[in-house]
């Protein structure tokens, strides 16, 4: 499968879970998020999954640590992003 995706351009590792985690990923920015369309699409048994697919891709982790990490240095929740 690498010396396809090297023939191809691409110079990051691919795989079948990396690949169906993009399809995904591309799926879920084209549809605004509909988490019960990508359910279908995936086949996930648990929206949980999806979840963490979609948190990934809006980035709310590193969203919600800034906000902390505003909190902590006195900066009242406001980021300075």
């Amino acid at each position: 499968m690498q010396g396809y995706a090297e023939a191809a351009g691409i110079e990051r590792r691919v795989s079948p879970h990396r690949l169906r985690h993009s399809s995904i990923t591309a799926f879920l920015d084209a549809s605004g998020g509909n988490l019960r369309a990508a359910q279908a699409l995936s086949r996930h048994s648990n929206q949980n999954t999806l979840t963490l697919y979609d948190d990934n891709r809006r980035q709310e982790q590193k969203g919600a640590s800034g906000m902390l990490e505003d909190l902590l240095m006195g900066n009242g929740g406001k980021t300075s992003d």
